[in-house]
């Protein structure tokens, strides 16, 4: 058994020890080429979108994907796999489904969404229990009060109140994996029409996005509190 395999199995243990879980929490890693892929993980076999696989991976299924499977571009765009598409860039997308009151409004939100810069070949996916790689980030689909539980986690050392970013879009790709990969810190999302019809995020249902540099100080606070 490999040392991030190890890892992964107790963090997983501890979580699904202190919060209630009706699916696993998942561990994603970004790839740069195909060499990099670890080893024992074999292509998603549809396209469908990256909230989609998060949810695939929570239910117990562990793959990777390329742009060619990723059916939602935003996105793809959002996780580092292309670039954001220009109409969702530039928020005419979103102000042509009546999400903003004018396109100037639109623009300035869609300005400030996660998106992580840097293209990648791929992103491997896994239930956190079944990782046998270092993960990027780990996200945990769960009720409000398990959330509330990571955070009582998190300030448990810090003292610091804990400031979540996100805007009901975007939410599985951008603001619980690209938010704390760039920022290398945690972000908490109440979800956004596309995960909750296509991913099925329940209607009582968040996800918290965790870097990987900031596993340990969770794991460590939820077995203290």
């Amino acid at each position: 058994m490999s040392d991030y395999l190890t890892k992964n199995k107790k963090y997983c243990e501890v979580i699904e020890s202190k919060i209630n879980l009706d699916a696993k929490p998942v561990a994603m890693k970004l790839i740069k080429t195909e060499n990099d892929l670890p080893e024992g993980y074999d292509l998603i076999d549809k396209k469908i979108r990256h909230c989609e696989m998060v949810r695939k991976a929570s239910l117990g299924d562990k793959f990777y994907s390329t742009i060619d499977e990723q059916l939602c571009l935003g996105g793809a765009g959002a996780i580092g796999l292309r670039d954001m598409p220009e109409k969702l860039a530039n928020g005419e997308k979103y102000f042509s489904l009546g999400r903003f009151k004018d396109l100037e409004t639109a623009k300035k939100l869609t300005s400030k969404l996660s998106i992580v810069k840097e293209l990648h070949w791929g992103m491997v996916y896994a239930p956190l229990d079944e990782a046998d790689f270092e993960a990027d980030v780990i996200q945990v689909i769960t009720e409000p009060v398990g959330a509330m539980k990571i955070t009582q986690s998190i300030v448990y050392k810090t003292g610091e109140k804990i400031n979540p970013s996100f805007a009901g879009i975007q939410s599985l790709c951008g603001d619980a994996f690209a938010d704390p990969y760039i920022t290398d810190s945690f972000n908490f999302t109440l979800g956004c029409d596309g995960s909750r019809k296509a991913a099925d995020i329940k209607d009582n249902e968040m996800t918290v996005g965790i870097s990987k540099s900031k596993i340990e100080e969770v794991i460590s606070g939820l077995e203290s509190i």
